[in-house]
């Protein structure tokens, strides 16, 4: 591409700006999921916006995991589990009614830099914030840059909370993370 002359920069930048506020968020939220937040910042000239951050998994370590589905573990037994894993159990939202999650918002997820994972469970197909796609999760997946790490939980081939498939999933956050887990 040949360079830009002094207008055309002008009005690049006029047109970056007006779309910077629909824009910013979902860039810098991806760049921060792919550890590449400082090389961004950086190649723009904000380095020190990062305010000393020296570990790259800080914000993902102290973010929340959502955890969306009908599940016969109770709750308790769920946080049970992620303690003994070497998670802090207030980390986790449980959302585990399988007809409250029919009005649940799941459009709160997108976006955001306060959830690291969903954990996934059974859950009805038609619910907010799946837009056009045929679920919640099939939105998920269909636009990863805008959402936290999609983890499913499953027994078999089929979307289930046991506390074997929570404790897998808590295994594919450590490994995120770069954590390890402690036995329990």
């Amino acid at each position: 591409m040949a360079h830009l002359t002094a207008q055309e920069l002008s009005d690049l930048c006029d047109a970056m700006m007006g779309r910077m506020g629909l824009e910013l968020l979902p860039a810098i939220t991806k760049a921060n999921r792919e550890d590449s937040l400082e090389d961004l910042l950086s190649s723009l000239g904000m380095s020190d916006l990062l305010g000393g951050t020296t570990n790259p998994y800080e914000e993902r370590v102290l973010g929340k995991v959502i955890v969306l589905g009908a599940s016969a573990v109770n709750v308790d037994k769920l946080r049970s589990t992620a303690k003994k894993a070497g998670f802090d159990p207030d980390r986790f939202e449980f959302h585990l009614d399988y007809n409250r999650l029919k009005h649940f918002d799941f459009g709160k997820v997108r976006d955001t830099m306060g959830y690291v994972a969903i954990f996934a469970g059974p859950m009805p197909h038609k619910t907010p914030g799946a837009e056009k796609a045929s679920s919640f999760l099939a939105r998920v997946e269909n636009n990863p840059d805008g959402y936290p790490t999609l983890i499913k939980l499953k027994a078999g081939n089929d979307l289930k909370i046991t506390n074997n498939s929570f404790k897998h999933a808590l295994g594919q956050l450590a490994q995120l993370e770069g954590t390890a887990m402690r036995r329990g």
